[in-house]
């Protein structure tokens, strides 16, 4: 009998290793998105090296409206990013956090990169802030769902 009841996993009792090719999808997915909301509309231009916002949040303090909203949404972007990144890697705790990080601050780099040729975008170290910190966060939460799996009934 017990031989039986463990043949049938729930989603969420799925063991890690059958869990792992469903995120690194989930992951790579999600990194594609990113890309892409980040490099439209898709032309270049000479850069605008001029156009850069250098100081971080210093622009969410001078326009605090619309850009407040900006900066949140940028952080949230990269929450699921750092769940997926944390589901797909076997370290834990604060070097999974870094590490997932360190993977948010290159791909937030990359697209403000892009943004400095692009004649329509902004690009601002905010972003690059908060960023890291949604993949950071994001890593933090998906490394407590791996650390406490539910237990199948």
């Amino acid at each position: 009998m017990l031989r039986f009841s463990n043949a049938f996993y729930s989603r969420r009792g799925m063991a890690l290793s059958q869990q792992r090719p469903v995120w690194t999808i989930v992951l790579i997915g999600w990194v594609l998105l990113i890309i892409v909301v980040c490099s439209v509309p898709w032309w270049v231009e000479a850069p605008q090296w001029g156009r850069v916002r250098w100081v971080p949040l210093l622009d969410v303090v001078r326009s605090p409206h619309w850009l407040l909203r900006d900066t949140v949404a940028n952080c949230l972007l990269y929450i699921p990013l750092g769940v997926a990144y944390a589901r797909v890697r076997v370290a834990h705790g604060l070097t999974l956090m870094c590490e997932a990080a360190i993977v948010g601050l290159l791909l937030s780099m990359s697209c403000e990169l892009y943004q400095v040729f692009s004649p329509v975008r902004f690009p601002s170290m905010t972003d690059v802030l908060m960023n890291t910190i949604g993949a950071f966060a994001g890593a933090a939460m998906g490394s407590r769902s791996v650390a406490r799996p539910e237990k199948a009934s």
